[in-house]
């Protein structure tokens, strides 16, 4: 499947929705149901003004931590879904990582 089928999202996932979360889902994420997203990286911090709405709109900011990608990861438990800019996806996906 190519990205380009892919949308872009962060999930805040476990129990408390404090793990955050970008990557690539081919559907909705459905309350209650596990969600895998590809090409996952974890945020573990972003920098800016605007926080995690921010990030979703624009990308990190400098300072910002997000981890290198990993092919995938299934959340079982979240409370969160954040849908992410074509312009905020790229920046996350080129980031440097932490």
């Amino acid at each position: 499947m190519k990205d380009q089928d892919r949308k872009p999202i962060i999930l805040c996932a476990g129990p408390n929705g404090r793990a955050v979360i970008f990557g690539l889902v081919t559907e909705d994420p459905v309350p209650g149901e596990p969600v895998t997203l590809r090409d996952a990286r974890m945020v573990l911090r972003w920098e800016g003004g605007s926080g995690l709405f921010g990030l979703a709109a624009n990308g990190p900011q400098p300072g910002s931590r997000i981890t290198a990608p990993v092919e995938s990861t299934t959340a079982t438990v979240w409370r969160e879904v954040i849908e992410v800019s074509p312009a905020a996806a790229d920046a996350i996906t080129g980031w440097p990582h932490a």
